[in-house]
């Protein structure tokens, strides 16, 4: 971060003393005698020089190294150790070389999803299921990260929930159509059966998804 800004800074202070020394030169020559073009350039030639010096620097989630050594540096450390930003770096570089995986985008979507960024995760898991339309985690992943952005289950969301259903054993979609039913006014005493079908034992979900396929509520 505070690379970034120091890069924009240092750039903005020299653009803008590009931009001071032309003004005092046109000035000088009388304002109409000399043209003020190549002055200007330098403003334009300072300004693509701050750039290049950002792009040199890389991204400001990782230490201060040019990108791609720093890329590399991380692919040499245990992945357990990553910091969040790190991960997410090393799942841009893995989607860049190879654009039809969708893997990168759904740990991406993943990642996102656990801290909270549940837009930018909606984004990451469209990505993936773009490259793999039946992909049920994918598509729980996206209706997920709509409840979280909406915070409701919405029709989008129902509709992604119920193509993964059709994909997984997993509860969850069905927990998720329940959810759907009972904000509806419908009976959700079958979807919450679903889901409790497909519960492990020791799932901590199970008692409740009993209780409300019994039609008993949750208490």
């Amino acid at each position: 971060m505070w690379t970034q800004i120091a890069v924009l800074a240092i750039g903005a202070v020299l653009t803008a003393g590009a931009a001071f020394w032309a003004l005092s030169a046109y000035r000088r020559a009388g304002g109409g005698v000399r043209s003020p073009l190549p002055a200007l350039a330098v403003c334009g030639a300072v300004a693509v020089a701050a750039l290049g010096a950002y792009l040199f620097i890389g991204r400001p989630e990782l230490p201060d190294a040019p990108y791609a050594a720093r890329l590399e540096a991380l692919k040499d450390r245990d992945p357990r150790s990553y910091t969040v930003d790190e991960a997410l770096a090393i799942l841009n570089e893995a989607a860049r070389e190879d654009t039809n995986d969708p893997l990168p985008y759904f740990y991406t979507g993943q990642l996102l999803l656990d801290q909270g960024r549940a837009e930018e995760a909606a984004r990451a898991f469209d990505m993936a299921l773009r490259r793999e339309p039946q992909m049920a985690e994918a598509l729980l992943g996206l209706g997920r990260s709509i409840v979280g952005v909406e915070g409701r289950v919405t029709p989008e969301a129902l509709a992604a929930f119920q193509q993964a259903s059709a994909l997984t054993n997993d509860p969850a979609p069905w927990i998720y159509q329940a959810m759907a039913a009972m904000e509806e006014g419908r009976d959700a005493r079958p979807l919450w059966g679903e889901a409790y079908a497909r519960m492990n034992a020791d799932d901590p979900r199970r008692e409740m998804a009993r209780r409300m396929s019994a039609g008993e509520g949750a208490e």
